[in-house]
């Protein structure tokens, strides 16, 4: 038969295989449960041979503890297989960003607190995020209100697009070739991601942000208060309809730029939840590059850039509409997926 000490080491040992934080001081905790002492007295007691029950007692005790202890793992890991079962992708990701928002820590410092506790409140609402998901495909960033963008994380509601990670490219290319202390226009700014992002990372410029729609300002000044970005302001304003100034150094947009045609590529979730006025174009898509290209040429400065996000099929039609309206240095850059994302060109007067 095993001594008290003997099993207690055992113990630990199967503590520490299974990630449980002071394993030591647990399987002492669980012993002085288990044999209902005081946990000092186990010291008094190491020498002790335990009975069959007591250790059969002891083993439900344990096997109780480590499942507790892995609850959250256990939940995470059956979330992320129900997302895939739904053909959500980035199955995981999505599921640890739900448990951490309801856990109200950060997505990295999920895994450090599998031996924290959900209460039903809890398992509850993860349990409504992820049918909203799977079931009525709602995109979790409208869920979570959050979408990260270039290293911050923006509010973001059903009145708004989502940003997406490939328009970090546009925000890369005008941060290396503007001047530092620029005053840029972003047409369409939609969660100000663009704009917003702009100002901060180049604090010496001034952004004016604009959009026609009303939750669209809304969500961008809620946005910039939240970043703090002092050199932005946010305007209603259909294109330029409101803008008065005609100097800037930078006009700058990711206007929508979905075809008719294109409807059937893109997601269920994105057709669904996302507001249509901010996907989809007239003209093959191509209306909004047209009307501000035009329009543009009026409100920049002599030498000023023009920068536009485009779809991947694009290059040529957009190019060919700014050689229309006499821009020159157009250039396009690719996304990460070797696609044409961004083109980038300047107005000369004369």
């Amino acid at each position: 038969m095993e001594t008290l000490l003997e099993l207690l080491k055992k113990t630990e040992t199967y503590y520490t295989k299974k990630g449980i934080k002071n394993p030591r001081l647990e399987a002492e905790k669980l012993f002085a449960k288990a044999l209902n002492l005081d946990r000092i007295m186990l010291y008094a007691k190491y020498d002790e041979k335990l009975s069959k029950e007591q250790k059969e007692i002891i083993k439900r005790c344990m096997q109780e503890d480590v499942k507790e202890e892995n609850e959250i793992k256990q939940l995470l890991d059956s979330s992320i297989v129900y997302l895939k079962k739904h053909n959500i992708n980035e199955a995981a990701l999505i599921a640890e960003l739900i448990f951490s928002n309801v856990m109200k820590i950060d997505r990295l410092m999920l895994f450090m607190s599998y031996d924290k506790k959900l209460d039903d409140d809890q398992k509850e609402k993860i349990r409504k995020m992820l049918k909203k998901i799977a079931i009525d495909k709602l995109p979790y960033q409208y869920i979570i209100n959050q979408q990260n963008f270039y290293g911050r994380d923006f509010y973001v509601d059903k009145g708004v697009l989502i940003p997406r990670y490939d328009t970090e490219n546009l925000v890369e290319k005008v941060i290396k070739i503007a001047d530092k202390n620029s005053i840029i226009l972003d047409i369409g700014t939609g969660s100000g991601a663009i704009g917003i992002t702009l100002a901060l990372e180049l604090p010496d410029s001034k952004v004016l942000a604009v959009d026609i729609s009303e939750k669209a300002i809304d969500v961008a000044r809620k946005n910039k208060e939240d970043l703090s970005a002092k050199n932005v302001k946010i305007l209603k304003s259909d294109v330029f309809s409101n803008v008065s100034f005609h100097e800037f150094d930078v006009i700058v947009s990711n206007p929508p730029y979905i075809s008719n045609e294109e409807i059937e590529n893109i997601g269920l979730d994105t057709y669904i939840h996302e507001p249509h006025e901010a996907l989809f174009a007239k003209s093959d898509g191509l209306y909004f590059y047209y009307k501000i290209a035009n329009e543009a040429r009026e409100y920049l400065k002599n030498n000023g850039i023009l920068a536009f996000e485009i779809g991947y099929k694009q290059k040529e039609a957009v190019c060919k509409i700014l050689e229309e309206f006499s821009y020159c240095d157009i250039n396009t850059y690719k996304d990460l997926d070797n696609h044409d994302r961004v083109i980038i060109c300047r107005y000369r007067r004369g």
